[in-house]
């Protein structure tokens, strides 16, 4: 017997013993009456079986909480054949005595009778409810699930009174915890090092001395409140917070399989769009919950199809569905059906995380283990996004590529643009015929230099079709065929001056006309194909093992009481995705309650390390739970009658006591009573934050603060990424040849090229995550590997020249002025004595090493070029610094 046979016999004997334990311990009532499942039935499940046929547990796959779940059966089929008792798997058990198991008592004559005349009579009951119904999934969720804390509707707690001054209510619900435990929030952080926090929070950017010097001598009321203000309507704003949300769904520049440094990952033209719309989207504080409706419907929002043409917003909108395309999709080089499920699948995760904050992927194969998520939630959920990615009409990733234009516009550009082929075309052959006719005059003059007597031979055997030649035949055309080619540099020698000018002529016409070829660009996009697909639930998540046919429909346990999801067809396409981005964004529903916790939850992380929830990806039954529920759902009931409004909520949180607070848990925070209390002994892990946690900068703010100091920073925004080359051992640099432009190098790091598992060397040892999916929580590790990195690495030790150019430049000849630049331009402050003498000795020594090197020869004996060099090991010093690279 294989595996699966067995496991089959072993499923149904677990069905068949919940069942006949069921029949054996509970004495049937003799009735002349039908019996009826709540009257006749459920006393008997409740009190025998659904302990292990029911809710969470339900072994063999069955559960046995209700009708509907009894009629859709377990892991080995229908349990019951209405109306044929003699079909029923119950009864075929019971007959051929392979259950009750041992030592529990046979079922009575009566008892097998009344199951007999239930089955017989087509199982009667007041639930109707069918196997493929919505409402069977909801059958399972039990009252408990649906008072999880995550899963109800959004309730505003009140702000708690507390003891002191709290500058914001966020103060209030943290100060209620601490002075439970007679502790209090930290003093406020030193306002240099609060405003390098507050710019790399806000922008990702360190602040330049004199944007520092600007807030430190700014003496009105509200300083710190206006340079707030004044971050959150950065354009940088959106590219530090995009890189967020970017990581959450999984963003790459490629799509398809990226595991080898040396693969070209395909067609990925336009794949930017969706980078800049989420930049943009967050730089204009869209509305979360209009930013999530464009990315899931977008296409479905905006008439495109018959658009006449399409304006930035049509662009923007179409862009916004590539959040459904940052799953690795390897349809296009693999055909198989695997790559297919495996792309919905998963895409289907990267759902479940970013919006969710919920497992769902665990569902595939059997209803969730741990969280109130049956596996038929998890295939109507698939079911309203197989109309785009239709497994009988698939696209491939260049197939789905939408022109950045409408119909009517690309016509207009194919038909213009066929005008200027056709006459580029014309003009070619021109230049073809007249080269044609000056070699047929050369190839000619070489016949007649061949013998005589074999020339006419020769001539027939060129002339006949490769096929037909004899063997005599073959052999002159090998014997020949070098003596009767005409090279280029002949060709060249034999045409006049006049048809070389003629040639020249053509040439140049039809390079001109190239120029005027019209081109656009591409979005990648997401739209329904053809009609939407039947969708099943699949045995053990396997697409080879169709199940039943299930309906579209949204997450159970989410669904209020009497409310049937509703799907409204739209003229070219299936509206499913715009229902479920209305379902989750109606306020007052437990839905909006769960996704503005999972997205302020992470804001929260963004701003002090560590979520309200601190497992962000997940805010289930099996994630973490809150450690101050009151201000979770505080900020996430703020959030949703906010308008759904990013900025205020990030303000909040800025301007808070809390937010401010010192990260030195040595510098002692004061307490509610007299005597003190050590906070480490109390909360020695910061749960209930009495101050502020030191917090190491992302990969990308560490190079971005790099290229500013060093004072070669590329502002531009937008547009095709910059591009990457890759060397055999796996090290990747700047692929220069390609540039846009000469500094692009020294763009902004959100703007590089993404791949899913290469990247900048200097940017991999500080953790660049490696996408495989979503990514809600970076890894902050520190290896000797980084020190050595910023050390030797090509594009540090660059970076470092520069900045020791840029100090040589600002401070002169003057060794005072030079460190005293060096500290402000890398940390933002002058440097301590200590500091200051030892960075003396540094470019001492340094500098007599170069005066040496020049003395020997081996460098130009100019003191300039010296100076720079030995700013430059300063530069490699500070950028490795603790203060550099970390957020006190």
């Amino acid at each position: 017997m294989d595996d699966r046979n067995r496991q089959i016999q072993i499923d149904g004997t677990l069905i068949v013993f919940g069942l006949y334990f069921l029949l054996f311990a509970v004495p049937a009532a003799v009735t002349a009456e039908e019996p009826r499942f709540e009257r006749d039935i459920v006393p008997i499940l409740d009190t025998k079986c659904v302990r292990c046929h029911g809710g969470k547990k339900r072994a063999g796959e069955l559960d046995l909480s209700s009708m509907g779940a009894i009629r859709r059966g377990g892991a080995s089929g229908n349990v019951v054949t209405e109306g044929r008792p003699d079909e029923s798997l119950l009864l075929r058990r019971i007959h051929d005595d392979e259950m009750p198991p041992e030592n529990e008592p046979k079922l009575t004559a009566a008892e097998v009778t009344l199951i007999h005349d239930w089955i017989a009579a087509g199982v009667p009951a007041d639930d109707q409810t069918r196997s493929d119904s919505p409402e069977s999934a909801t059958s399972v969720i039990s009252s408990s699930d649906r008072e999880f804390w995550s899963f109800q509707r959004l309730k505003r707690p009140p702000v708690p009174e507390v003891n002191g001054l709290p500058q914001t209510p966020i103060d209030s619900f943290i100060m209620e915890h601490l002075q439970r435990h007679h502790l209090a929030v930290s003093g406020e952080s030193e306002p240099r090092r609060l405003v390098r926090r507050l710019y790399f929070d806000l922008l990702g950017l360190p602040p330049t001395p004199a944007q520092l010097d600007a807030f430190l001598s700014d003496t009105e009321p509200n300083a710190y409140e206006r340079l707030v203000d004044r971050l959150l309507a950065s354009k940088h704003f959106g590219e530090r917070w995009a890189r967020h949300w970017l990581d959450t769904v999984g963003y790459t520049d490629t799509v398809s399989y990226d595991g080898d440094t040396n693969f070209i990952p395909g067609f990925i033209k336009g794949r930017w769009r969706y980078r800049d719309y989420v930049i943009d989207s967050l730089n204009e504080d869209k509305p979360y919950d209009e930013f999530l409706k464009e990315q899931i419907a977008g296409d479905e929002l905006v008439d495109w199809r018959e658009d006449a043409s399409f304006d930035a917003n049509v662009i923007s909108t179409l862009a916004a569905t590539g959040f459904w395309r940052n799953s690795e999709d390897r349809s296009g080089a693999a055909k198989e059906l695997v790559y297919k499920w495996s792309l919905l699948h998963d895409t289907m995760q990267t759902f479940g995380t970013s919006v969710l904050g919920l497992t769902l992927r665990c569902a595939r194969c059997h209803s969730h283990k741990h969280e109130p998520i049956p596996q038929e939630d998890y295939y109507r959920i698939l079911s309203l996004i197989t109309p785009a990615f239709n497994i009988q009409d698939w696209k491939s990733p260049e197939e789905r590529a939408l022109p950045a234009l409408s119909a009517a516009e690309k016509r207009q550009i194919d038909a213009h643009n066929a005008k200027i082929n056709k006459q580029t075309e014309e003009l070619t052959r021109q230049v073809t015929e007249l080269r044609d006719a000056c070699r047929k005059c050369l190839r000619e003059q070489n016949f007649g230099r061949i013998p005589v007597k074999v020339r006419k031979a020769v001539r027939a055997a060129f002339e006949i079709e490769v096929q037909a030649r004899t063997p005599e035949q073959q052999t002159l055309v090998q014997q020949y065929t070098e003596q009767l080619s005409v090279t280029e540099e002949a060709l060249e020698l034999a045409l006049s001056d006049a048809e070389k000018k003629t040639i020249a002529d053509l040439k140049t016409k039809s390079t001109e006309l190239k120029t005027r070829l019209r081109t656009h660009g591409w979005i990648q996009a997401v739209y329904d194909v053809g009609q939407p697909p039947a969708a099943y639930l699949l045995k053990r998540g396997d697409y080879t093992r169709r199940g039943r046919e299930v309906t579209p429909g949204f997450l159970s346990v989410l669904a209020e009481p009497g409310r049937k999801p509703e799907f409204k067809r739209l003229k070219a396409s299936s509206g499913r995705r715009t229902a479920l981005a209305r379902w989750l964004t109606e306020p007052t529903t437990p839905a909006a309650g769960l996704i503005s916790r999972v997205f302020v939850n992470r804001i929260w992380q963004h701003l002090t390390g560590v979520g309200l929830v601190a497992s962000s990806e997940n805010l289930g039954m099996s994630g973490s739970r809150p450690t101050h529920p009151e201000l979770l759902e505080w900020l996430a009931a703020e959030f949703v009658d906010g308008d759904w409004q990013t900025k205020p909520v990030i303000r909040q949180i800025v301007t808070s006591s809390v937010y401010r607070q010192t990260s030195r848990p040595d510098i002692q925070p004061p307490t509610t009573q007299g005597s003190y209390v050590n906070p480490l002994d109390v909360d020695p892990d910061n749960r209930l934050l009495w101050h502020s946690r030191l917090r190491r900068l992302e990969s990308e703010a560490i190079r971005d603060s790099m290229l500013i100091a060093a004072g070669v920073f590329d502002a531009t925004a937008g547009g095709p990424p910059v591009p990457l080359r890759y060397r055999k051992d796996g090290l990747a640099a700047f692929d220069v040849e390609k540039f846009p432009s000469p500094t692009a190098g020294w763009r902004r790091s959100v703007y590089l090229f993404q791949r899913r598992v290469y990247h900048l060397t200097l940017m991999t040892v500080f953790d660049q995550p490696s996408v495989a999916g979503p990514t809600c929580r970076r890894a902050s590790s520190a290896v000797a590997l980084q020190s050595l990195t910023l050390l030797n690495d090509d594009l540090a030790l660059d970076l470092a020249e520069q900045f020791g150019k840029r100090v040589y430049q600002l401070a002169g000849n003057s060794l005072e002025l030079q460190i005293n630049t060096a500290f402000l331009l890398a940390l933002g402050r002058s440097p301590q004595s200590e500091e200051r003498e030892w960075s003396k000795q540094l470019l001492n020594q340094q500098l007599q090493l170069y005066k040496t090197e020049s003395q020997s020869g081996s460098e130009p004996t100019n003191a300039e070029p010296a100076t720079q060099k030995a700013l430059m090991h300063l530069g490699r010093v500070l950028f490795n610094s603790t203060e550099f690279l970390y957020i006190e």
